[in-house]
């Protein structure tokens, strides 16, 4: 995970921010963010570029004007297909549209929102009004006008209800959601190991002892929650890797090899190869020719 992203779900909004919007750009076609999850609600919106978002571990090609919505704890990645790939990242606390007096409207409307307990539909395109008002808050939020504050609550009340009116998929049980995020709570040292750990030896016996499960048992478990089995999982972060250091620096093919876990270079290139399309010298002159 590149420190940014990091960085930003690490963030607690205080008492006078409800909402932090990152601009986010990057110019690595190749390049996928990991794997990860969040306790938040967040949405993306794609200014250029294109790029394969995977959620619930159907993957899905977004452009330019797409609005992508990642659920509480949904793990998810991001693989960019373009040279300059340009989208936002909002996080919005929802429990400042809370009111002081209890409502019809917050029951029915708010409170489910605020609990995570309505599904939407991960990808909304072709949709102006969405578009505009993404538009709208992330214009307010950056420029920061007299009134910005009253101007982005307004849109985010007309996100919602187009949200709602248009994609909803599924509303939640309070057991239906704890039992989503148990499963990847179980799973948290897991993915710290795995993450900590992959350009060393990793197999599915040491994982499923962490795990405390049998390695028949895990490997299910496992799947069910990345949608990948593990070597899937432990290869595309050590490809990831090899694609930063053929990018960065001059290193021989079979020195980033071995800094990424591979056992030599003849294997490193196969792999590479299911999971990028192009051998590590192909990037690599790819890489030089932009």
């Amino acid at each position: 995970m590149i420190n940014f992203l990091s960085d930003f779900y690490d963030d607690v909004l205080n008492e006078n921010t409800f909402i932090q919007i990152i601009k986010v750009e990057y110019e690595n076609p190749n390049y996928i963010f990991e794997y990860h999850w969040h306790e938040e609600m967040q949405f993306y919106y794609f200014a250029q570029g294109e790029a394969i978002i995977c959620c619930n571990f159907k993957e899905t090609i977004v452009k330019a004007e797409d609005f992508v919505i990642i659920h509480t704890n949904e793990p998810h990645y991001i693989k960019n297909l373009s040279k300059q790939l340009v989208f936002y990242i909002i996080k919005i606390d929802f429990s400042f549209i809370y009111s002081h007096m209890v409502d019809s409207i917050q029951t029915k409307f708010l409170a489910p929102l605020s609990q995570n307990l309505i599904l939407f539909e991960n990808v909304v395109r072709n949709d102006h009004n969405i578009s505009k008002c993404s538009n709208r808050i992330i214009s307010e939020y950056f420029t920061k006008e007299l009134g910005f504050e009253l101007a982005i609550k307004s849109q985010i009340y007309d996100l919602m209800v187009l949200l709602l009116r248009g994609y909803v998929k599924k509303f939640y049980t309070e057991n239906e959601l704890h039992s989503k995020i148990s499963r990847l709570e179980y799973f948290h040292n897991v993915f710290k190991h795995i993450d900590s750990n992959f350009t060393e030896k990793i197999n599915v016996n040491q994982l499923a002892k962490i795990a405390n499960m049998s390695d028949e048992h895990f490997c299910r478990k496992f799947k069910l929650i990345t949608g990948l089995s593990t070597i899937d999982y432990i290869n595309t972060l050590r490809v990831n890797k090899a694609i930063e250091l053929l990018n960065e620096n001059e290193l021989s093919i079979t020195e980033i090899a071995m800094k990424c876990g591979f056992s030599d270079s003849n294997y490193f290139s196969r792999v590479f190869k299911k999971y990028q399309d192009m051998s590590p010298m192909q990037m690599r002159n790819k890489s030089k020719s932009m």
